[in-house]
């Protein structure tokens, strides 16, 4: 009897301590791949706040970083730097069109540059107080002297 109290004990201890960890993990916003210059960059935060308008009308910037960078005010200025290690800054118009991107990556010599037009917005939706969608360029792109390719897909909340 006293083993089969021990060994139920045993088991319920556990299977409550792998919910405490199943319960700790949480799933990243981001997924998918950010390389410069063929080396990947695991972007595991991100957030979309609100931005500057643009030609009247409202714009959302959409920050992704290696590090935690939701407790910054000035997340946007200092991922650009590298302060979260490698990141992509990206500004679109509410119906999903990029009208900024900032490269900042890591294995770049030349990291915190802009390239517009070499990457594109598909399945994105703002809705219910989060933002999602895909961001992808279309194979590997040169800026600069530096390749990066973007390959993203984001579910964040939208503040």
């Amino acid at each position: 009897m006293r083993i089969a109290i021990r060994t139920g004990l045993a088991c319920f201890v556990a299977v409550l301590g792998l919910a405490v960890v199943r319960g700790e993990e949480k799933e990243s916003p981001v997924s998918g791949s950010f390389k410069g210059n063929g080396k990947e960059a695991k972007l595991m935060y991100a957030t979309a706040v609100k931005g500057d308008e643009f030609s009247g009308k409202p714009t959302l910037v959409l920050i992704f970083t290696e590090k935690d960078h939701s407790k910054e005010k000035r997340a946007q200025s200092k991922a650009a730097f590298g302060d979260f290690g490698s990141a992509l800054i990206v500004t679109v118009l509410h119906d999903g069109k990029i009208i900024g991107c900032e490269i900042a990556h890591s294995a770049h010599k030349k990291s915190g540059f802009s390239s517009v037009g070499s990457m594109q917005m598909t399945d994105f939706k703002m809705a219910d107080g989060k933002v999602k969608g895909t961001l992808a360029t279309e194979g590997e792109v040169e800026t600069f002297k530096e390749k990066w390719e973007v390959k993203l897909k984001f579910d964040v909340p939208n503040k």
